[in-house]
């Protein structure tokens, strides 16, 4: 047989065999512990999964799992830097205990003065970090509270 010919033969061959594997179907899940998987059959029954392409080189949804893995390694960091500044206030609190008080004594003073004058109040919600307007009733909420709070600073 001639070269060209067994060439010819092998890269016939060679792309039959490829063809199931460019042709089959893979499947992206997330189980119920937040791990993602990619199978080439479908997710568990009660599972939502999305069928990935994978013709072309990069995943049809390459983009999206890079943005949600760099939205994951930012929360992770910002729980990692928030549980050390909550140590490290612990730690501040062991030590000097009256500073800590006074200090605090002192933010709540501020707080009520500006609940009790300042025409509009907004609050941050430390947990995800929305901005809200205060309505009358949470506005006196807050009052209440800070006063209770100011009767142990005396």
């Amino acid at each position: 047989m001639a070269r060209p010919t067994r060439l010819l033969i092998t890269v016939m061959i060679g792309s039959l065999l490829c063809s199931p594997v460019l042709a089959a179907k893979f499947y992206r899940w997330t189980d119920d512990k937040g791990v993602t998987h990619y199978t080439q059959t479908p997710p568990p029954e009660g599972t939502q999964g999305k069928e990935v392409r994978i013709q072309g080189g990069a995943s049809s949804d390459q983009d999206e799992e890079l943005q949600r893995l760099e939205q994951q390694r930012q929360q992770a960091e910002a729980e990692r830097k928030r549980q050390a500044e909550q140590a490290a206030e612990a730690q501040r609190e062991k030590e000097k205990p009256a500073e800590v008080s006074q200090e605090r004594c002192e933010q709540h003073r501020k707080n009520l003065e500006e609940l009790r004058n300042k025409p509009v109040v907004r609050a941050t919600d430390p947990a995800t970090g929305e901005v809200t307007t205060l309505d009358a009733d949470a506005r006196q909420k807050m009052i209440d509270d800070t006063l209770k709070a100011l009767e142990k600073c005396d």
